[in-house]
């Protein structure tokens, strides 16, 4: 018997119903395409056999003036840094205020246990959905920086394994979020429990955070109806996301130092790490739907899993 040759476009599709995506790969395991060829996922390996103690929300890689590579990752209430040899270190800062390991469900329909109350008994939705604690990292140059919205202080470490990360002097506190800029400002977002303020540090000094005509620390804040959970750099700027629309800030300079323009309505972020920079601009998780900017304004990505992600996710 004659073998038949299989032409399977690459890539998964998983839209609409079994039928709809007939002749098209709708469910894979630890597989990749390349070239337009199905081939095996790159391989890894264990970084360190020292187990945290609890789930980490939050990575960040990078390598030091001596070329040393380290990884930082946070969990709700500590902050670990790891070095070539895979060693964890515990660098939680004193008196870090913990957070929740996972997150906490609101009160309302479905909230509860199935049964929990009887059938048709009203459920007062009195209360938000708490989010698990997940660690905003960021490298100020070869040093660390590390944010987390449930303590809300910003702290840098200086690589001594044996000292702790320790606070950022002056840094407002109850801050959302953290970025730091390619013109080596830091960012902090949501900044002094203001949900839409963006304030940011002198340049090149991360400890002068007042503004004044010797310096060029300022603050602006968003016209937006969401609230600000996170920041990514973007060719040229950066791109802030708000829980309902998309910001871009662009270094101009005194007096001003910073303008930001909206860039983007109705593509919101799902979730304060579901965001990544790409060579064209960025590319974020929504509540519906993916999204992409592309250094000039924000459109609805298509993607061929769209309906399975989004109709099998826990909001």
């Amino acid at each position: 018997m004659a073998l038949v040759d299989l032409k399977i476009p690459p890539g998964v599709y998983r839209n609409g119903t079994d039928l709809q995506g007939e002749g098209r790969w709708r469910d894979v395991n630890l597989v990749r395409w390349h070239d337009g060829l199905m081939r095996p996922v790159g391989g890894w390996r264990t970084k360190s056999a020292t187990v945290a103690a609890s789930k980490l929300r939050g990575m960040l890689s990078w390598t030091d003036n001596s070329a040393n590579r380290y990884i930082a990752a946070g969990s709700y209430n500590k902050l670990y840094a790891y070095n070539n040899a895979g060693t964890q270190y515990d660098i939680t800062p004193s008196g870090l205020t913990s957070g929740r390991e996972d997150a906490a469900a609101f009160t309302a329909y479905g909230s509860g246990i199935y049964g929990s109350l009887g059938y048709g008994v009203a459920r007062q939705d009195t209360t938000n959905i708490q989010p698990a604690t997940v660690w905003h990292l960021q490298p100020w140059g070869e040093r660390l920086l590390a944010q987390n919205a449930d303590d809300g202080k910003i702290y840098e470490w200086s690589l001594n394994t044996g000292t702790p990360a320790a606070l950022l002097s002056n840094a407002p506190t109850n801050n959302e979020a953290i970025v730091v800029t390619a013109e080596r400002f830091v960012f902090a977002l949501g900044a002094g429990g203001n949900p839409r303020k963006v304030q940011w540090s002198d340049r090149e000094d991360n400890n002068t955070w007042t503004a004044a005509t010797t310096n060029e620390a300022g603050d602006l804040e968003l016209a937006t109806a969401g609230t600000i959970m996170a920041g990514v750099n973007v060719r040229g700027g950066t791109l802030i996301l708000t829980s309902r629309d998309s910001f871009y800030a662009v270094y101009q300079g005194p007096p001003y130092v910073y303008g930001i323009e909206r860039v983007g309505t109705a593509s919101g972020l799902a979730a304060p790490l579901a965001c990544v920079a790409v060579d064209q601009g960025a590319v974020w998780m929504g509540v519906n739907s993916f999204f992409v900017y592309n250094g000039s304004s924000v459109s609805e990505l298509n993607s061929e899993v769209s309906d399975y992600v989004f109709t099998d996710s826990n909001k």
